[in-house]
């Protein structure tokens, strides 16, 4: 079953167990003080964690889905314009420390989480928590792997924009190419000619063929967050920023 035919049943899922974790006391108890969402802190559907400690300083983290399979998802800062960051495949928070930083001191609320065995569920349950903290607007970002379910998953959790670095248009059977989706909002794929992990020909595929603003392809061999890491990254970053801002109305 393609992500697109499953995700809603995943997060019928996900949404039923969170359900399932407060009524069971996997959360913290009823009081009649401000909710624990309300403060700022882990939704009552999820479990405080440690942030890692490759992350800034006033990170907030929590574990969500079952406990012997968790996702993490930590986030700092506050606000209704919100981020998720999808990590590359068995990648991770840390992977975009720099980046949550950057984004979280520019005014977004920005997350970012681990993958669980059920990968959707896991970015879904990321954009869950930052809604339940205050998010009513949510933008996805994703390297690799994540830049692919950042793409297949934009119009399930109306995004308001989107971003993959060196996405493959398919990944274990998930088909991020956009002649396949019904998103429509602001999108940016990101390539190296040289990505020696994704073909630039896989990630074009991502963006929208019949619009050439849509892909940005660069010179080397960087994949993914990589991208960050060279000659071009004020360029990336100007460019991610000139997406959000897009999507989020300026």
């Amino acid at each position: 079953m393609s992500v697109r035919g499953g995700v809603r049943a995943a997060g019928v899922g996900l949404a039923g167990l969170l359900l399932l974790g407060a009524c069971t006391g996997g959360g913290e108890p009823a009081s009649d003080g401000p909710s624990a969402a309300a403060a700022g802190g882990p939704s009552p559907s999820s479990r405080p964690a440690e942030a890692p400690p490759c992350l800034p300083d006033g990170t907030t983290a929590a574990a969500i889905g079952p406990e012997d399979d968790p996702t993490l998802v930590a986030w700092r800062g506050s606000g209704t314009r919100a981020v998720v960051l999808a990590p590359q495949n068995q990648g991770g928070p840390c992977q975009w420390a720099d980046q949550l930083t950057r984004l979280s001191d520019a005014g977004y609320l920005v997350a970012s989480f681990s993958w669980g065995s059920d990968s959707a569920a896991s970015l879904l349950g990321a954009v869950a928590v930052l809604r339940s903290v205050g998010a009513e607007q949510v933008a996805l970002v994703g390297a690799s792997k994540g830049g692919t379910y950042v793409a297949a998953l934009a119009d399930e959790v109306d995004a308001v924009a989107v971003v993959a670095l060196g996405p493959p248009a398919d990944f274990d059977g998930v088909d991020a190419r956009a002649e396949t989706s019904t998103y429509d909002g602001p999108l940016l794929v990101v390539a190296s000619t040289n990505d020696g992990d994704v073909a630039v020909g896989s990630s074009r595929w991502v963006s929208r063929l019949d619009d050439p603003t849509t892909f940005l392809e660069l010179p080397g061999g960087a994949h993914g967050v990589e991208l960050f890491a060279t000659a071009h990254r004020d360029q990336v970053q100007a460019a991610v920023d000139g997406v959000l801002a897009q999507g989020f109305g300026g």
